[in-house]
């Protein structure tokens, strides 16, 4: 059975997940509106990114890590791998469906979450283990 703690994090990293995934869907449909979908998509992921980072890092981990640069470094390093991941399901979404950009999106955002979820759980806001 999982811990108490496990459990909080888990619905925690969800209500973070449903409030950046909004946030992310939200840039996307609003700058959709001006340009295409792919650079709608490109230009909402940065301010996302950095929501997903704050909201885990003192909420959902409650880390109180003080290497937030070598946090930033790896989290940047997990992003890079499961951007690759999000951005695979958004293409062939878009090219394989006709669902709305947002959709497409958030959708792609859900495809990456349990990747996350250890990452961030594991290596970057759990305990230092000193060598």
């Amino acid at each position: 059975m999982p811990s108490r703690v496990l459990v909080a994090r888990l619905l925690r990293f969800a209500a973070v997940g449903v409030i950046v995934a909004g946030t992310f869907m939200g840039l996307n449909w609003l700058l959709g509106r001006g340009m295409g979908r792919q650079a709608a998509f490109l230009l909402s992921y940065p301010p996302a990114l950095a929501l997903h980072f704050c909201l885990n890092k003192w909420w959902t981990f409650d880390s109180q890590r003080t290497d937030t640069t070598r946090q930033v470094g790896e989290y940047l390093g997990m992003v890079a791998v499961t951007f690759l991941l999000q951005w695979a399901v958004f293409t062939a979404l878009a090219r394989w469906t006709q669902l709305p950009a947002w959709l497409e999106a958030g959708l792609a955002n859900v495809a990456q979450m349990g990747v996350t979820f250890l990452f961030m759980q594991i290596r970057i806001f759990g305990a230092r283990r000193e060598a």
